[in-house]
């Protein structure tokens, strides 16, 4: 049976699913959850591994590979990795009510329990393609795909995006299930108006959801796109740019018709007009998207009718109309450039018409015009986190550490208490929000989330504050000789 036939009788199931679903969430066991946050409250932190809303925290508990997850991923039987939410206090989680032995000393929380902690989805959130977005009343989510294919194989290396009611009524909706598997999937969301755009780079297509309320309309942008621009909003105060009011891709000017042009065409989806225009389409220019920052779309171009030009990097304002060279070091992993950028990454949108690059030796941040400022005497871009205004997050001696990336050869902090040792295999394990560093740290049998709060100290008045954030199952608790095991 073909990949394609698979998808459509999994696109069959998916729906009956839904539908089951839609009846076990509403009558399951799980109530209402009362004292919400407010739907004008803000966000912040869209797109990690935790996000919070108004005095909320909401975040993935635990971590499981997605070789693991098997066919046990249906709606009410995860809890470890599932999406759990608790309230804050000063931007604090809260312990229960500390309990004192009869000398007056603080009896050992076993269970690491703490005060106004609730399940809100209980599906898998915590895996390596975790991301997390809440618009409105709604989070939305992405989990390993649970179903069989035609030789009864779990296909959990497929993903499924999901969105869920915050206050846990109703069912969960299916918004999107991937054709390709989750290494050649990327997906991002932001809000425009009324309008949430959740748009998916599912291999070689792009597929946008344009959802308000209850309406969701749903539409292929491109069947063979070889780039796509894929905007990152954090926060609900964030102003989207101009330049986001379009989507960017490229597609091959080689068709059957005619397989012997040479290039890519640069095109943009408008999302007021729901039109594709042809940005740029020229045989012998090859274009690589990488995506915008502030009002510039970035991207590679290679003109093969200059005979030995590597590709160069470039900003196109928001007008569409005026291009400028970001670097004259051409982008190569060729081992015999002398001169390159091995690969790059966009900055903050303070800083327009600069990126920060690798070339093999040392890292980099270059402005338009300006001459390269050495950062680092090591690879920081392919292990990058996030930026956030002139900091650059990456991952590092299996911890997370941070960088001021705007300044010459600046010592790094590590950004992680020597008192946790994070899992530290990918960068997705890590997620920086403000002064919040949220990561996992393994327990006896499974990994839970950690924070570290840099806005916070802890009784002693140290910084960093870091805490456990989540709910541990009784295998890992501090102390496994718990009274109910003993009973």
């Amino acid at each position: 049976m073909t990949i394609s036939k698979i998808f459509q009788k999994s696109t069959l199931c998916l729906a009956v699913f839904a539908i089951v679903v839609f009846g076990f969430a509403a009558c399951g066991g799980l109530s209402r959850l009362t004292d919400n946050p407010a739907q004008t409250d803000a966000v912040y932190g869209n797109g990690g591994i935790a996000v919070q809303k108004g005095d909320y925290l909401y975040f993935t508990n635990g971590y499981i590979d997605t070789s693991a997850v098997g066919d046990t991923n249906e709606y009410g039987n995860i809890d470890v990795s599932a999406i759990y939410r608790v309230k804050l206090a000063n931007g604090k989680v809260v312990e229960k009510n500390v309990e004192l032995d009869k000398d007056g000393n603080k009896v050992v929380d076993k269970k690491q329990e703490l005060n106004d902690i609730e399940i809100v989805v209980p599906k898998v959130a915590g895996f390596e393609y975790s991301n997390l977005f809440i618009f409105g009343d709604y989070i939305y989510y992405t989990t390993p795909n649970h179903l069989k294919d035609g030789n009864l194989d779990v296909m959990s290396s497929y993903l499924n995006f999901y969105r869920a009611k915050l206050d846990r009524s109703g069912g969960i909706d299916l918004l999107y299930t991937t054709e390709n598997e989750n290494t050649n999937v990327s997906v991002t969301m932001y809000q425009t108006g009324n309008n949430v755009y959740h748009l998916v780079k599912d291999g070689s297509k792009v597929v946008l959801t344009t959802i308000n309320g209850n309406s969701r309309n749903q539409t292929v942008l491109s069947e063979n796109a070889t780039s796509v621009a894929m905007p990152k909003y954090a926060n609900s105060t964030d102003v989207v740019a101009s330049i986001d009011n379009k989507i960017y891709f490229t597609e091959s000017l080689s068709t059957e018709d005619n397989s012997s042009l040479n290039g890519t065409a640069l095109k943009a989806y408008d999302l007021a007009t729901k039109q594709t225009s042809t940005v740029f389409s020229r045989e012998g220019e090859t274009y690589t998207i990488k995506g915008t920052s502030g009002e510039y779309l970035y991207y590679t171009k290679e003109i093969s009718a200059n005979p030995g030009q590597l590709p160069l990097i470039y900003a196109l304002d928001n007008t569409l109309t005026v291009e400028t060279e970001i670097s004259s070091v051409p982008v190569t992993t060729s081992e015999d450039a002398t001169s390159k950028i091995s690969s790059y990454a966009l900055v903050s949108s303070e800083y327009a018409k600069s990126i920060v690059y690798y070339d093999g030796t040392n890292s980099y941040f270059k402005t338009a015009n300006k001459n390269a400022i050495k950062i680092a005497s090591s690879d920081v871009v392919n292990n990058l986190v996030s930026i956030e205004g002139d900091k650059l997050y990456y991952m590092a001696d299996s911890t997370l550490k941070c960088l001021v990336y705007t300044s010459s050869d600046n010592t790094s902090t590590t950004m992680i208490p020597a008192s946790d040792t994070p899992k530290a295999d990918a960068v997705a394990n890590f997620d920086v929000s403000g002064d919040m560093v949220f990561y996992f740290v393994k327990y006896n049998e499974n990994y839970y989330m950690h924070y570290a709060n840099y806005g916070a100290t802890d009784d002693e008045g140290n910084k960093p504050y870091s805490h456990f954030i989540g709910k541990l199952q009784p295998a890992d608790y501090l102390d496994e000789e718990t009274e109910e095991e003993s009973a």
